[in-house]
């Protein structure tokens, strides 16, 4: 059967909108792939794109009809409330952009009922595949993600903290640790909320140390208790569902437990002797191999972790680890946090342990 001829504007719409939701998806599939290093999700948006190309029937003559010179939408810049200052914010915007662009397509394919159908079931897989994104950006689903978890003290750091945070994120550390002990509360609060705008416009998560009050108040992505800090339950009852906590532990034991009352994340450690943890022995490379085998939550190797121990930490079954002299006080953070990464190797598939 003969596909009905199409006005010429008609056409040209649909060319447009193809194009966009092509382009939109391939944005997106980028980003997840190379920023989030999300598999699924990267597969997922390849698939859509592709059925953009399914869309319409191959007959049509889009590219015959389209007219660049010609189109007085095409120098349109994006609407100046468009975010595109962080991966999150491109993200965002070509996720509505793919889903304009096959509403488009839905409504101007007009006389071709197939296409309509199929551009309106491919908009609502935009959706669902919009939600699985914005989980995958919120602090926890970001959380999964992260391998070098850099901690940020004034006293150990080479230069001013912020500075240093930038560096060791620019480096490829996913997430940041505001641990002070020593500053006032209101400069402490200040500098919180300066630093948690830097990780956020840089794409990292920014953790407090100790302060689920400074938490609240910077709108951090979490807090990070110590073993003698408030409970875990009870920083949760205060911080809600949707915050980071993680906390210090020195085995898998005290780990399941902090995991079973509401933990995201561990610090398992120190491994080594370190200047962070004065008062504390170290645990070891056994407490690390038992940790691989035993923590199915995220959980970073701690305490003098550096160009000389790393090997041997990953060697041990350490996928994550959490630095702070290595980076903040080497000549060159960004360079060391860098280096951190490629020892630690490329990034593993989920740990699977058992309990």
């Amino acid at each position: 059967m003969t596909e009905p001829a199409l006005e010429p504007w008609r056409l040209r719409a649909l060319d447009a909108g193809a194009n966009r939701a092509r382009e939109a998806a391939r944005v997106v599939e980028d980003w997840v792939r190379f920023a989030l290093d999300r598999a699924d999700l990267s597969d997922r948006f390849r698939r859509i794109r592709h059925r953009v190309s399914e869309i319409l029937p191959a007959g049509l003559s889009l590219a015959l009809a389209r007219d660049s010179a010609g189109d007085v939408g095409i120098q349109a810049l994006p609407p100046a409330s468009a975010d595109r200052s962080s991966g999150q914010g491109i993200a965002r915007a070509n996720l509505k952009r793919l889903e304009e662009a096959l509403r488009s397509i839905e409504e101007h394919a007009g006389i071709l009922p197939a296409a309509r159908v199929a551009a309106a079931a491919l908009r609502t897989e935009a959706y669902e595949a919009e939600s699985a994104v914005e989980r995958a950006m919120s602090p926890k689903g970001l959380l999964a993600g992260v391998r070098l978890y850099v901690l940020v003290t004034e006293r150990l750091s080479r230069v001013p903290p912020e500075e240093a945070a930038e560096a060791a994120i620019r480096g490829g550390a996913g997430m940041i640790q505001m641990r002070e002990k020593e500053l006032e509360d209101g400069e402490f609060l200040a500098r919180a909320r300066r630093m948690r705008a830097q990780a956020s416009r840089l794409g990292a998560l920014f953790i407090v140390n100790d302060r689920v009050d400074a938490c609240l108040l910077a709108g951090a992505d979490g807090v990070h208790l110590g073993l003698g800090d408030l409970p875990v339950r009870e920083a949760r009852r205060i911080l809600g569902p949707e915050k980071i906590v993680g906390v210090s532990t020195r085995e898998p034991a005290q780990a399941m437990k902090a995991m079973d009352d509401g933990a995201d994340y561990v610090g398992v450690g120190p491994v080594h002797p370190t200047p962070t943890k004065e008062h504390r022995a170290s645990v070891g490379l056994e407490v690390v191999r038992e940790a691989s085998a035993k923590i199915p939550i995220p959980w970073f190797a701690i305490g003098d972790v550096n160009e000389t121990t790393l090997r041997a930490i990953r060697d041990a079954g350490a996928r994550r680890v959490a630095a702070c002299r290595a980076v903040i006080a080497a000549p060159d953070a960004e360079a060391a946090a860098r280096t951190l990464l490629e020892i630690l190797g490329p990034a593993a598939p989920p740990e699977r342990p058992t309990r």
